[in-house]
């Protein structure tokens, strides 16, 4: 990246965190790969109470579902923040004069392969306080109330999301989901 467009380590300011996109807790297999979620170009503005009692109970979903062998052969994560369309943004600025972009919607598309069958869930948010906090996270059926098929995902984000699979596959597992096969 340019360093005009490098945005440094400083961060958001003192109403937000430096939100991770892919967690540090998701990359412990190796020093190296732990470092990088640290690099700015996973971090994402968020407001603190979103971060540390929201966003964190998606994180931990992942992660838990991630670690659990008997759940997936393989789970593909794709996780991101955007404005939705014909929505003006807000940013944040920073104390090196450079504007960052504040999303308002936070999203999650998750795509689990368990013995040559496929299944997904997506997850919306909008970026806000939602009255939890460190210490105090939002419980599981928080994390449901948010799922939306990727279909829809996509419908929000115009991001076409799994386009590797075979296009029988994606339609199938991308038009709806079921909780219960998500551990929600």
């Amino acid at each position: 990246l340019p360093a005009s467009l490098r945005i440094g380590s400083s961060g958001f300011g003192r109403n937000y965190n430096r939100g991770h996109l892919c967690a540090s807790a998701d990359r412990l297999y190796s020093r190296q790969a732990n470092e990088q979620t640290f690099y700015m170009s996973n971090m994402s503005p968020q407001l603190g109470a979103f971060n540390q009692g929201y966003w964190i109970a998606f994180e931990d979903l992942v992660q838990e579902l991630g670690r659990d062998a008997t759940f997936a052969d393989t789970l593909y994560v794709v996780k991101g923040g955007t404005i939705a369309q014909n929505q003006v943004g807000s940013y944040v600025s920073r104390s090196d004069g450079k504007r960052v972009a504040v999303p308002r919607y936070y999203f999650m598309a998750l795509l689990k392969v368990k013995n040559r069958a496929y299944s997904a869930i997506a997850f919306w948010m909008e970026h806000r306080d939602y009255g939890y906090s460190y210490g105090h996270q939002a419980p599981r059926s928080a994390v449901a109330a948010q799922a939306v098929s990727v279909d829809r995902l996509e419908e929000l984000t115009g991001i076409d999301f799994f386009h590797n699979l075979p296009d029988q596959v994606e339609s199938q597992v991308e038009r709806s989901y079921v909780l219960a096969a998500w551990d929600l």
